[in-house]
């Protein structure tokens, strides 16, 4: 199965597996890339840690009424999917939808949908020319923008009321057909249909290769933090635990009578420098996306 949703799937990814989920679809955005809509580098890990597959979609406004559909929304949205993709492992080959989410009319795609795709493309091919772009939207937006080879692969909405989307579902040439909402394991998703090769991919691959099996549960062979922390295996990753852990010990020797620290559960001192780590990676990484959108 496969799904796209609005919602962190970081701690559901077990149970999305469990009911038969292969891939998940997230979201990217310049609009807010911190809201809980777009994908942090640590939810792709865990993503990567319960075995599933990645695949991302664009969407600033992802309408006219906000001017989200643009040449120049395509030359933003664009820069920024191509900076923020390898921060989330994607590799070369791997697609990124760029969403129009909107009933577009016929004048509406040549005066504006057409120009966001040509920026989108030309910003995948000046800062990420292994990458491929994806359209989502109606049949006619499909249609359009493959016909004009700005993308290489069609994701066509569940909106089938929309202009063209029952004739672009008939042709056949789209590689995802989305369906209604549902919920999946408790995530509201909607569920799409693979036609073909989709773009999707296994994020941050060496988390897998290095995973044992050890009660069921995935664990990193070369460190002893828990497997409820998922994050990548560096040494970018293992400094900064180690400089945490040593952070905390310190903290607890000034700060903690020494009657008191018998008190302190065992092993919660190496699982808040790993969340900690954990958490002060991602933000690195995003740091560094910010870092190289500002040089554009």
């Amino acid at each position: 199965m496969i799904i796209d949703t609005n919602h962190d799937t970081t701690h559901h990814v077990a149970a999305l597996k469990a009911a038969g989920v292969k891939t998940i679809i997230r979201y990217l955005s310049p609009i807010a890339p911190g809201g809980e809509k777009c994908i942090k580098p640590a939810e792709a890990r865990a993503i990567a840690g319960a075995g599933l597959r990645l695949g991302l979609v664009s969407e600033g406004w992802g309408d006219f009424a906000h001017g989200g559909i643009s040449a120049g929304a395509g030359d933003r949205d664009g820069a920024f999917a191509a900076h923020v993709a390898p921060t989330l492992d994607a590799p070369d080959g791997a697609c990124v939808y760029f969403a129009v989410d909107v009933d577009a009319s016929l004048y509406q795609i040549r005066k504006l949908v057409v120009p966001y795709f040509r920026s989108v493309a030309a910003a995948f091919k000046e800062h990420a020319p292994k990458l491929r772009v994806g359209v989502y939207g109606s049949g006619a937006v499909c249609e359009a923008v493959i016909g004009a080879k700005l993308a290489d692969l069609a994701w066509l909405s569940c909106s089938m009321g929309w202009t063209g989307s029952r004739e672009f579902l008939a042709s056949n040439k789209w590689a995802l057909r989305q369906h209604l909402p549902q919920p999946v394991a408790s995530i509201d998703a909607d569920p799409d249909d693979p036609n073909g090769d989709i773009g999707d991919f296994e994020p941050f691959a060496d988390i897998g290769r290095r995973r044992t099996e050890d009660g069921g549960q995935k664990t990193d062979e070369e460190t002893p933090y828990p497997s409820s922390v998922v994050r990548p295996p560096s040494s970018e990753y293992a400094a900064v635990v180690a400089a945490v852990e040593k952070a905390i010990v310190a903290e607890i020797d000034v700060e903690v009578p020494a009657w008191a620290r018998g008190m302190i559960p065992a092993g919660m001192v190496p699982r808040l420098a790993a969340a900690s780590a954990k958490a002060a990676v991602d933000a690195l990484d995003q740091y560094r996306a910010a870092v190289a959108m500002n040089r554009l």
